[in-house]
Parts: structure tokens; sequence; C-alpha cells
């Protein structure tokens, strides 16, 4: 792309004001609340041990999806037509790879794997034709582009594989993929790009997301609870723990421009901020894990359902992940977190490991891991009011 003079213009967005979301940016977000919800209700269906992490794995393969296709968006995107049409082609084939979650049939799975590296395939030539034009970042999209292309190639090779070495094949790509495309195309680039950001922007749009989907869990246990006393009471404790998530994460962990400062901070910055990002997967499934423990603890409740052991473990696994995801984001972009706010936090993590190794009742096990969320937002409020004053 030339510039009126004739000079060729990096396309890295480096340059003007702040960014914000694009309308089309939040389009694309809403398409992966479909696929958010069917990892929800496989959950739902499996609550076990080998389904918790079934829904682990296809989590992180499809949060890394949006991931990869919203940090291009983030470095490159200029919301002119080709633009556009690369982002709806992926929204179309998120659509398709929502719809195959993989379950009981092979065929299932096998769709899944070729639409996951076609999308990767389209990453791929996204990141191939900018390097082409645009000389500044060519060496950093050749890094992106092969670890897209590799990644793509174990997706369709997993298809000659039966299961479960299949979904071992996954896994490597998926690793394998997320450290070339990303901490090592920054450090082996010889130029390492650095743009406007709104990363943390869409990290907190993606939040709100996955809290819509617990949400959304809750009302589905009251309903499935037949609206008993009992269900209506862990629902109302299981609102109470999204609005404590809510709050602490928008209060303590969001920093709209968290992104661009860790981006002037040189190389070395920009590799911990990996740490950051990638903590997010975890608040993620964490999140949408909690909303189905609180769907089960209300059905549970009601006299059907999986038993208190399996909802204790869903719901106390879920609040331990969640803390643990919160301490790798604060580190990634080196937060500093006041002694009261890490204490607190290490007792919801006790609590939370109370209510998994003990087989309380659903009844008394959603509002004992409610009440240290109020008290962790009172207690983050505190700090943020003394740290402004």
């Amino acid at each position: 792309m030339e510039d009126r003079r004739g000079r060729r213009r990096s396309l890295i967005h480096g340059y003007g004001a702040a960014r914000r979301a694009s309308w089309l940016e939040l389009f694309f977000d809403l398409v992966f609340v479909v696929a958010v919800f069917r990892l929800g209700q496989l959950l739902v269906a499996d609550p076990s041990a080998r389904g918790v992490l079934i829904f682990a794995g296809l989590i992180s393969a499809v949060w890394w999806l949006w991931f990869s296709f919203s940090y291009f968006a983030d470095l490159f995107d200029d919301d002119r037509p080709p633009s556009r049409l690369v982002q709806l082609t992926a929204m179309l084939g998120v659509l398709a790879l929502a719809a195959s979650l993989p379950g009981a049939s092979a065929a299932d799975a096998n769709r899944f794997a070729v639409t996951y590296g076609l999308l990767l395939v389209l990453l791929a030539g996204s990141y191939g034709v900018v390097g082409w034009i645009d000389l500044e970042a060519r060496d950093f999209c050749r890094w992106n582009a092969g670890g897209f292309l590799v990644a793509a190639a174990l997706w369709f090779g997993s298809l000659l594989a039966p299961a479960p070495g299949r979904y071992a094949v996954w896994a490597v790509a998926l690793v394998l993929n997320a450290a070339v495309a990303g901490p090592l195309a920054y450090a082996l680039a010889r130029r390492a790009p650095t743009q406007k950001s709104h990363m943390p922007e869409r990290f907190g749009l993606f939040t709100i997301v996955v809290l819509g989907e617990a949400v959304l869990a809750v009302a589905n246990g009251i309903d499935a609870g037949g609206w008993r006393p009992a269900s209506v009471a862990i629902g109302v404790a299981g609102f109470v723990i999204a609005c404590g998530i809510w709050w602490v994460y928008f209060l303590a962990t969001y920093d709209r421009e968290a992104g661009n400062r860790v981006l002037q901070a040189g190389r070395q910055a920009i590799l911990r901020s990996y740490l950051y990002a990638y903590g997010h997967l975890v608040v993620y499934a964490a999140i949408v894990a909690a909303g189905v423990a609180v769907e089960l603890a209300a059905e549970a409740a009601a006299g059907h359902g999986p038993g208190a052991v399996v909802v204790g473990r869903l719901l106390g696994g879920s609040q331990v992940a969640m803390m643990t995801g919160c301490v790798v984001i604060y580190r990634g972009i080196s937060l500093s977190v006041s002694r009261p706010v890490g204490l607190t936090q290490a007792g919801l993590a006790l609590v939370a490991l109370v209510v998994a190794l003990a087989g309380l009742p659903p009844l008394v096990a959603v509002p004992l891991v409610a009440v240290p969320w109020v008290v962790l937002t009172v207690v983050e409020q505190w700090s943020a009011s003394e740290m402004e004053g």
C-alpha cells in the first residue's frame, strides 16, 4: 500500500488515536457465544473428570481461534472490505466449528478437525498477504504464517489417527501453534511490530461473553429445578458469584492501556505479556465451568442431576482455576497485588478447595463460595479507593 507520494505505508496500527473495538469485532465476538454455549452444554452433559478434560481441550482450541483472529485485527485490520470479508468468512467457519463440536460421532470429530484446519489456513494466508505487502512486518508475518500452516497440517493429519491418539495430535498442534505464532514470532523476528493496541478491551468484551453464558446457566438451573426454594437460593448465590467475578475483573484486572504500555516497553515485556493473554483462557474456562456447576447444583437440589461430590469438585475446581488465572494475568502485565487483596484471594481459593474435597450439599457449597466473592469485591474496592486517595 502506498501513500500519495508513492511511498509504501506500513499496515501496522502504529498511528493515530487509541483504538476501540469496531462493530464488526463485536459481531465477531457474538459468533463465539454459540461455540461457548455449546461447550457449556457438553460439560452439563458430562461433568465427570473425563468431561472436564474434554471441555478444557475444546475451549482452549476455540479460544485460540478467537485470540488469533482478534490479534491479527489488532495488528492489521483496517476495516476495509477485504478485511471485513476475511472476518466474516472466519465467523462462518466458527459457526460450522460450533455445529461440529465432537460428540459421540467420529464424523463430528472429522468435521471439527477439517474446519479448524481451514480456519488456520485462512489465518496463515492473511499473514502471508500482509507480509508480502508490508516490508516492515514481513519477517514477523512469516513466523506467524509458518506457525499456522504447520498447525493446520497437524489438524488435517489427525484425520489419519484413531481416537484417542487424534486428540493428542490436536493438543500438540495447539501448543506448537501458540508457541510459534506468539512468543517465538516476537522473539525471533528481526523487527517486532508495535501497534496501537486495543486487545485489553477485546479481552474485557470476551469476559462479558462468558459471564453471559454463566448467567444463562444460572437461569437454566433455576428453571430445571422447578423454581423450588433451594434451587432459587442456589441460583441467587450463583448470580452473586458472577457479579463478584465481573466486579473484581473490571476493577482490579482490566486496564485499557496495558497493551500499549507493554508494546512501548520492548521485546522482553511483550514476551512476558503473553502470560496476560494466555491467562485469560484459564479465567474464561473457569467462568463457564462455574456457571455449569451452579446449574447442576440447582438441579441436584431439586432431586435430579449429578451428586454433591461431582458438583462440589466442579465448583471448587473452577474457583481455584479462576484465582490461578488471575495471578497469571497480574504477572503478565506486572500489576502489583496488595497484601489484603492477595490474602483474600488465597482465602477464596481455600474455601474452593474445601468445597471441592468435602462433598458438601449444593445448598451449602454454592453460597459458601459466594461469600468470599463478596468479601473479595469489598476488599478490592477498598484497595482501589485507597490507591486513588
